[in-house]
């Protein structure tokens, strides 16, 4: 699944920590680009398959400084694929319920002295 995420990042008006950040974002698993927008230059919008956007926000706070995810949405690479699926002849994938069932819990009471009540002698 395609992705295309734009997080916002205060730079503090230093063009070293837009770098950083963008070398940070290009060097993140998954990501195929990753450009700096925005009026003021504060966004990155990074695009790729499967990217994990907490764990890239939570490496740019770490290094550069504060972010948060302003949007995060889904590309449709393509048409055909999108065709297919609007057919509906696609199953439904039902899966069994299973209960898992706890065991009984026994306990045993073991006395702590042995008693000599023993009847022979």
């Amino acid at each position: 699944m395609k992705q295309k995420v734009v997080i916002s990042v205060s730079f503090n008006g230093s063009k070293n920590s837009q770098s950083k950040a963008l070398q940070i974002a290009a060097g993140f698993s998954g990501v195929d680009s990753a450009a700096i927008e925005g009026e003021d230059e504060n966004q990155i919008v990074v695009t790729g398959i499967n990217i994990d956007m907490v764990e890239l926000v939570k490496k740019l706070k770490k290094k550069v400084g504060f972010s948060t995810i302003l949007t995060a949405t889904v590309i449709d690479g393509d048409k055909k694929d999108k065709d297919k699926d609007d057919d509906g002849d696609e199953e439904l994938k039902v899966w069994p319920n299973f209960h898992v069932r706890v065991p009984p819990y026994y306990t045993y009471d073991v006395p702590a002295y042995p008693s000599n009540n023993c009847t022979i002698l």
